[in-house]
């Protein structure tokens, strides 16, 4: 495993092999832009106004350990992560335009005031420490607000476990549903299927509401729904589903 060198000039980093871990530094102004790396990992890291654009790198831990990172004010546009764990890493003021992302891992990520535009498929944002992060970190909630998803495309993307998405700006059009109120509402709307005489579609509906129902019960107030997050279920089912549960009232 390689480092980067300590006293890495401004606006270029010294990078002495493909593995590029990164431990306990605090820097500025440094790029990393369109560096290609075998893997990017940083433990304990703080990094003010750093230039990630087009960085590209099958393996991204931008908080590794139990140690937390931090990014302020740093750019990751047009970086291409086909992986990206977060760990306990903490990002303001970050900008992620023209990004690709497939599978996101945020069991313990902040993210304040960030900006994003592009694509990202198989994410998970949770408001809650969760999964073996909880046992590395006394922090128990997850700061989650000022985040501008509204140029995003989303692909099976989901917020958990208590982030206020009256705090974040979201995409919207018919491949997204904002369902507020989840609980009670997904509660009167099972009650009408299971009513239903039993067939293959009612099944698949009730296994949908079911899962949107455990995650309400899990903290998650208000739900953000992606059509491709039930492939299950056809696009007439989930547009019937959503404007039942649009107009219903508890």
């Amino acid at each position: 495993m390689y480092t980067i060198e300590a006293n890495a000039g401004r606006g270029g980093a010294t990078i002495p092999g493909e593995h590029l871990f990164l431990e306990h530094q605090h820097l500025k102004d440094e790029s990393f832009s369109g560096l290609k790396l075998a893997s990017f990992d940083a433990l304990g890291c703080t990094f003010e106004r750093c230039d990630f654009r087009k960085l590209k790198a099958p393996h991204v831990v931008l908080a590794a350990g139990k140690e937390a990172s931090r990014y302020v004010e740093c750019t990751f546009d047009g970086t291409r992560f086909r992986k990206l764990l977060l760990g306990p890493a903490r990002l303001e003021r970050c900008r992620f335009l023209d990004v690709k992302i497939t599978d996101l891992f945020s069991h313990s990520a902040e993210f304040v005031d960030c900006v994003f535009s592009g694509t990202i498929s198989g994410a998970a944002f949770y408001g809650t420490v969760v999964g073996m992060d909880a046992e590395f970190t006394s922090r128990r909630l997850n700061e989650f607000r000022g985040n501008d998803f509204s140029a995003m495309k989303f692909s099976d993307v989901t917020f958990r476990q208590g982030v206020d998405l009256r705090l974040q700006k979201l995409p919207a059009g018919d491949d997204y549903f904002l369902l507020e109120g989840a609980e009670a509402k997904l509660a009167v709307v099972r009650r009408r299927h299971v009513e239903q005489p039993a067939s293959e579609a009612r099944k698949s509906i009730l296994t949908y509401l079911d899962v949107l129902i455990e995650e309400a019960a899990g903290g998650q107030a208000d739900l953000f729904l992606c059509r491709d997050s039930a492939p299950y279920l056809s696009d007439r089912i989930i547009r019937d589903l959503w404007k039942e549960l649009a107009n219903t009232r508890p």
